[in-house]
């Protein structure tokens, strides 16, 4: 049986022809079209970084034996190869591994056959094979061309097409496998790494009711895939929580051709990444404790491509109670602050509108939510959702409180001013300060009116009792009708 050989046009673009042959016997682990057979799960962490775990089937004959693994991450990390054997009580015995980034072009292929022999081939006129020599490679520099020594001539830039040996180089990342085994097997090979290149992020989605005080929410999660490889029909884990690893470094060193690595897999830079919005079905991810951490298993596969944002469903939706808060801060109030005889002008201040909820069972949720960002969004009177604001929360645990500010209210604002301001002593001054308080909107707004202090402070004299937050920090809950105005007026000893 003839070599397989790579034919290398002047343009450098690569095809296959012929079959293969080597010194071994060669096994190669079957690929998702060939076999639907292939089963991959992925463990997907936030900091790009995750796990592959595959089973693929292969013959494995006796004795001594290649076997070759296509279809792998560029990025990944060589010491982290794990085998097993599946559906056989022996199981081949692993000799050495050898990890190939591949050739990204023609003009890397040319540097690898360089000092090689190959064969060149001029098409005849007929556009069929035509003539053939055959010589070694040689200058076979990026950009500069090569030429081709026979025994007695030399041929620069002869411009025909190379055909040279598949054992050169692989076009694609692989894995190769030297085995020793006590008889023909036909088996499963599973196997696993680590690989930066992949990561995920979570996102919420939270539908606000306009007539109630209630939300639904959605999570869901973008799972970013620049490691080189697709990875069709996959088992999906995302990962909440960053485990210490083995730091991978964004350098490489190479050795020859078919020899083991003796560093990390390189950095490679991102690239634009096309947009997959196939989903898993809004169905919940069940979630378990790993360690210190929390694992989210999504219920359906999802084909993982390269280059490729794919979001798939965490949590489907859920109507959770909420608390609006409409709130106005004003500024922090001193001796000297808003004027000190009085006859500053008013100021203006919007409230801001917060919402709140517990993430417990009794809210429909009660389990550990990933980080990631809430983009709330109001139906309006015609019926379309409108965006209403985005906030972001940490990683949150059953039972705990999450408080979102949202955005500045248009027609809920407040107007300060100090109406009276008088020296008590020499380190005490005594202040009157009157806010009005403005709801333009078509129902009645509570709002939580918020001030702060500077130094020491003493109430005198409220129109409405404030409640006390902490040493610095009062607030009033005043109610306010629609098209309302309502006055708030307080006296207060202030220290200078």
């Amino acid at each position: 049986m003839s070599d397989l050989k790579w034919i290398l046009g002047m343009g450098v673009a690569f095809s296959a022809v012929v079959l293969a042959s080597s010194g071994c016997s060669k096994a190669v682990a079957q690929q998702a079209a060939q076999d639907p057979n292939r089963a991959v799960e992925l463990t997907v962490y936030k900091d790009d970084f995750a796990m592959v775990s595959e089973k693929r089937p292969v013959k494995i004959e006796a004795g001594h034996s290649r076997l070759t693994i296509d279809d792998i991450s560029k990025q990944l990390d060589p010491e982290s190869v794990l085998f097993d054997w599946l559906g056989s009580d022996e199981h081949p015995q692993v000799v050495a591994t050898t990890y190939n980034l591949g050739v990204a072009n023609g003009e890397s292929q040319l540097k690898r056959l360089n000092g090689q022999q190959v064969d060149m081939m001029w098409p005849s006129n007929a556009g069929k094979p035509g003539d053939i020599i055959s010589g070694r490679l040689e200058a076979a520099q990026q950009g500069e061309g090569f030429a081709l020594r026979t025994k007695d001539k030399l041929y620069i830039n002869p411009g025909g097409t190379i055909v040279a040996s598949s054992n050169t180089a692989s076009t694609l990342p692989q894995l190769s496998v030297e085995l020793e085994n006590s008889g023909s097997t036909n088996t499963k090979v599973g196997f696993s790494y680590l690989t930066r290149g992949m990561s995920w992020s979570a996102d919420y989605v939270a539908k606000l009711d306009s007539e109630l005080d209630q939300v639904r929410l959605e999570c869901w999660a973008t799972i970013s895939n620049s490691t080189g490889t697709a990875f069709p029909t996959a088992k999906l884990t995302l990962m909440a929580g960053s485990p210490n690893r083995a730091a991978v470094q964004a350098t490489v060193k190479m050795l020859p051709q078919h020899t083991m690595w003796a560093a990390k897999a390189p950095a490679v830079a991102s690239p634009v990444m096309d947009r997959d919005l196939s989903v898993s079905g809004k169905l919940d991810a069940p979630n378990m404790t790993v360690g210190e951490m929390h694992a989210y298993k999504i219920p359906s596969t999802a084909s993982i491509g390269q280059d490729q944002m794919n979001r798939v469903s965490v949590i489907g939706t859920k109507t959770v109670p909420i608390k609006r808060d409409y709130a106005i801060r004003i500024p922090t109030l001193s001796a000297w602050g808003y004027g000190y005889d009085g006859s500053q002008t008013q100021s203006h201040v919007s409230a801001t509108l917060s919402i709140a909820f517990v993430n417990d069972e009794a809210s429909s949720l009660g389990m550990a939510l990933p980080a990631g960002a809430i983009r709330v969004y109001e139906r309006d009177q015609a019926g379309h959702e409108d965006f209403t604001g985005a906030a972001s929360i940490a990683d949150t645990a059953k039972n705990e409180h999450i408080n979102l500010t949202l955005s500045n209210v248009f027609d809920v604002y407040a107007e300060y001013k100090v109406l009276k301001s008088a020296r008590l002593d020499k380190h005490t001054i005594r202040k009157t300060v009157q806010t009005t308080l403005h709801n333009e909107k078509k129902t009645t707004t509570l709002v939580r009116l918020v001030q702060s202090y500077d130094s020491r402070w003493t109430p005198v004299v409220e129109s409405d009792k404030s409640e006390k937050l902490d040493s610095q920090t009062v607030q009033w809950k005043l109610p306010v009708k629609a098209g309302e105005e309502r006055k708030l007026t307080y006296t207060v000893d202030i220290r200078g």
